[in-house]
């Protein structure tokens, strides 16, 4: 087994019914009985452009219309708290909905052993994602895509900290402690990020699924034989862009050439199959989100109920 490090993918050889070999950057010529290509969307398009032939295969030939909404600013950072800081149920995932970044967090204490060493001082370690980068923050008015990393550590520290509901779960499980009770002792955005007076950039761009990319995201097992595709990008159960869904996809990508390989299917209820269903339909017509259709029924029903009380007479 050979090992090419640093080294980037240029092309692959494709003779029009297998890959013969892959080339990298340096033109070093790499063969294999089998190739997985786990690139991000963004750099395979790239790949296979300079090899029209193979681009034009199925499920190679979607890339174009899995990128057309191009990069999306996805920022990770990480909060370091001096004391534990627990939650009320275990493996609570936050989604802070009032929040301008619309910030996801979660306690990576909770997915780990106890004795895992989390940092000089450090006994609760959160980790977090602004998954919007256009809507400006309440701070200093501007978005994550043009603010400077000192700007995105007020606005994040700020939206967390102004989250009555995240507040009110950490009271419930830290005997009336506020989350601002709590001290940091380190908060840190992910190292690949680059803040610039021209915007953010990744030292890799994201890509996220969206009702016009998500159409078009592949299968991992290609019409080429001994090609085969992994990452969040292509078709899984998980069903999103996340460490989840890449995971899936390495395990599908393996089992495309090894029978052996298990794939744990994700566990759906039949009611959420059936409201994605009806959820579906309503953004065909363009109609709003199901949920929202079901709470406006019982509210106008409920509305119903209080009139129809209000002019029943009374009877003595």
């Amino acid at each position: 087994m050979s090992f090419y490090w640093n080294e980037s993918l240029e092309q692959l050889e494709f003779d029009g019914e297998a890959i013969t070999s892959a080339r990298l950057a340096s033109g070093k010529l790499v063969h294999a009985d089998r190739f997985v290509l786990a690139a991000n969307p963004f750099t395979t398009a790239k790949i296979l452009e300079r090899t029209p032939n193979l681009a034009t295969q199925p499920e190679l030939r979607q890339f174009n219309s899995l990128i057309q909404d191009g990069p999306h600013t996805q920022v990770s950072f990480r909060i370091a708290f001096t004391e534990p800081i627990y939650f009320p149920r275990e493996r609570t995932a936050v989604v802070v909905s009032d929040s301008e970044f619309n910030l996801t967090l979660f306690a990576e204490e909770q997915a780990w052993r106890r004795e895992v060493d989390l940092g000089e001082n450090v006994r609760s370690l959160w980790t977090g994602t602004t998954c919007t980068g256009t809507v400006p923050g309440k701070i200093h008015g501007r978005p994550v895509i043009y603010c400077t990393k000192e700007q995105f550590l007020d606005e994040v520290k700020s939206q967390i900290l102004e989250c009555k509901s995240l507040d009110s779960m950490i009271r419930t499980a830290n005997n009336g402690r506020s989350l601002s009770d709590f001290a940091i002792e380190r908060f840190e955005v992910w190292h690949e990020w680059k803040f610039s007076p021209d915007g953010i950039q990744p030292f890799q761009p994201k890509w996220v699924n969206t009702t016009n990319t998500q159409p078009h995201q592949p299968d991992q097992v290609t019409p080429v034989p001994n090609l085969f595709l992994a990452g969040a990008h292509t078709k899984t159960e998980a069903d999103v862009w996340s460490i989840e869904a890449a995971v899936e996809s390495g395990r599908r990508a393996a089992r495309g050439f090894d029978c052996r390989v298990k794939v744990l299917p994700q566990h759906i209820p039949l009611w959420i199959k059936i409201l994605n269903l009806l959820d579906d339909f309503c953004f065909s017509i363009g109609a709003p989100h199901i949920l929202t259709i079901i709470w406006a029924g019982l509210v106008a029903f409920g509305v119903y109920l209080l009139v129809r009380l209000a002019v029943l007479p009374f009877h003595y």
